[in-house]
């Protein structure tokens, strides 16, 4: 994966800490650059991708990969061009990459266009401190680490922390498509490179707008396959993973290794969609079990390479299969993306509501319709947290009040649109693309996600929406594109995601675990959660509330263990 960090001023010794932080994204030593007032490196990658120049007193450090640049890639091409047009060359840019540049007394950093990667920041005692995670910055001597009220809220009500902000007060997260300087002792409000919702829809034909996916989508992959190293497939069964196999397996040429992932026989999986998507497309497939006595031993480690807690219990299965698939292959392809750009099940509930009600329209009630389409504990808050952690923060400025711009901009006009524009904005870039990142990357893979590339992106908003839903079907433009190199059963199935079975797991095989994690001793001496409740939700009374106890236990234990890491208080 490699890694970037700094900082304004120099330090030797602080510059060793945090690539010792960092290591694991790796290999070899970090290469540092000393500017006249700022400090950057860059840590190679297992894969070789981006690196670290100065030239005339500018240092730029970049990680990740550029595409299709006729004025080259690397870094030192990239300065070049900052020195003939400033910051605004990055408007050109089109990648998965995090970049900084430190010039005099400046230090830019810059995050692709959907987000593909991401890097944060914070100021302690007047120095900006930056890096690719959370613990990068973390690592800083004394860097402050005070939690942030209104993201418990966030993290409960969405599994993930969504927008510029993160867990902790001084620590924020640069946004996708965004640059922030830091110059003269302060940082500059970020600004914005990459607004797809502007998008003006256009008049083609349906077989036009057919090709005109199909087309973007094998640039997508071809520009992501690598010229040297090894490449796999996670292939879930669903259409997302299936379609990228198919169009990777095709330019390739070659039985590439593919894995799929499952929790016994007694649950439901996905088998039978996995083994029928390897058979089509051709993968030298293999299927991996994960129980609770795989995982547990790990799940500490999982969770601090997540870095910020992420309640997605998809993020256990994505770590193991990576400790797999690295021992065979440098790159994963996976179909990450089809979801927020071209479709999605909560945009069925949303739009019914939208168009028919059903429930009372109160001046907020799609904000927050769409905050209970997560199904986790935003209906919950008010018996979960208590009523101290409550006082702290403005449930409607951390929770509805975020969704608000979304829903009443001007563009993009439709209604599904903007759903999408939330998913891309908030989902994509917080919590799908940087938790395959973490997971894959703690094993030294690269992930590489093509149907999150900003071409496709900007296509979904000029097509029309009935290319995304119609009929209840969603996601029609891809199964129109690939429905003759698919299976059909692949093509006409219902989104359904993969189920990790947390619900049955924390009734037996994790009940002790979640027992001794959140006993009532330890939740009472955070002061965060009502131990009352979570005593519920541990015996699965489910005479209050909604359900889905399993997952509100999956993110209950995240975040406690999250907790003891950032505060040393123990495993």
């Amino acid at each position: 994966m490699g890694a970037i960090f700094g900082f304004s001023g120099q330090s030797s010794k602080n510059s060793a800490v945090m690539a010792a932080a960092l290591s694991h994204r790796g290999v070899g030593s970090a290469q540092v650059r000393i500017a006249a007032h700022a400090t950057a490196a860059w840590l190679p990658s297992r894969t070789g991708h981006g690196g670290i120049v100065e030239q005339d007193g500018i240092v730029l450090a970049l990680a990740g990969r550029i595409f299709g640049s006729k004025e080259g890639s690397g870094p030192t091409a990239l300065l070049r061009r900052y020195q003939q047009s400033g910051l605004d060359f990055v408007r050109d840019l089109r990648g998965s990459y995090v970049l900084a540049v430190l010039d005099q007394d400046c230090i830019h950093l810059v995050r692709d266009k959907a987000g593909t990667r991401t890097i944060y920041y914070g100021v302690h005692e007047g120095r900006f401190i930056f890096a690719v995670e959370p613990k990068g910055v973390l690592a800083w001597p004394d860097f402050p680490r005070c939690l942030r009220p209104a993201a418990v809220a966030q993290y409960l009500s969405f599994s993930f922390i969504p927008g510029s902000g993160t867990m902790l007060e001084n620590l924020w997260e640069l946004l996708p498509g965004h640059s922030v300087t830091f110059a003269q002792g302060r940082v500059k409000k970020p600004r914005s490179f990459f607004i797809f919702e502007q998008q003006e829809k256009e008049d083609k034909d349906e077989q036009e707008w057919v090709k005109e996916f199909y087309t973007l989508h094998q640039q997508a992959v071809a520009d992501r396959l690598p010229k040297s190293g090894s490449a796999g497939l996670f292939l879930s069964g669903g259409l997302d993973s299936s379609l990228v196999g198919s169009e990777v397996m095709r330019q390739s040429g070659a039985a590439l290794p593919s894995w799929s992932v499952h929790f016994g026989e007694q649950y439901p999986n996905e088998l039978e969609f996995s083994r029928a998507a390897a058979e089509r497309i051709g993968s030298d497939h293999r299927e991996v079990l994960i129980q609770p006595k795989d995982f547990l031993p790990q799940l500490s480690d999982i969770i601090a390479h997540l870095d910020e807690p992420i309640g997605d219990p998809v993020a256990m299965p994505n770590y193991m299969l990576s400790a797999i698939a690295a021992q065979k292959v440098d790159y994963v392809f996976n179909g990450e993306g089809g979801d927020p750009v071209f479709g999605g099940p909560k945009n069925i509930p949303m739009l019914l509501q939208h168009w028919y009600g059903g429930i009372e329209r109160g001046p907020l009630f799609r904000e927050q319709a769409y905050l209970a389409s997560y199904r986790r504990a935003y209906d919950d808050l008010e018996d979960l947290l208590t009523p101290e952690w409550r006082s702290q923060y403005s449930s409607h400025a951390a929770l509805e009040g975020l969704l608000t711009p979304f829903f009443t901009t001007q563009q993009p006009e439709n209604f599904l649109d903007k759903l999408c524009a939330i998913n891309i904005r908030l989902k994509g870039a917080h919590l799908i693309l940087p938790k395959v990142e973490r997971m894959t990357g703690a094993h030294g893979l690269t992930p590489l996600s093509p149907l999150f590339d900003e071409r496709l992106i900007e296509l979904s908003f000029r097509m029309p929406s009935e290319l995304k839903l119609r009929h209840g079907v969603e996601k029609v433009i891809m199964k129109l594109a690939y429905k003759d190199m698919l299976p059909e059963n692949i093509i006409t199935r219902p989104k359904s995601g993969m189920r990790v079975p947390v619900h049955f797991w924390f009734r037996k095989d994790m009940r002790r675990y979640a027992h001794k994690i959140l006993s009532k001793r330890e939740v009472k001496r955070a002061g965060i959660f009502n131990p009352d409740r979570v005593k519920e939700l541990l015996n699965y009374d489910t005479e209050r509330g909604q359900p889905r106890h399993g997952l509100k236990l999956w993110m209950l234990i995240t975040f406690e263990l999250w907790r003891r890491m950032i505060w040393k208080e123990g495993w």
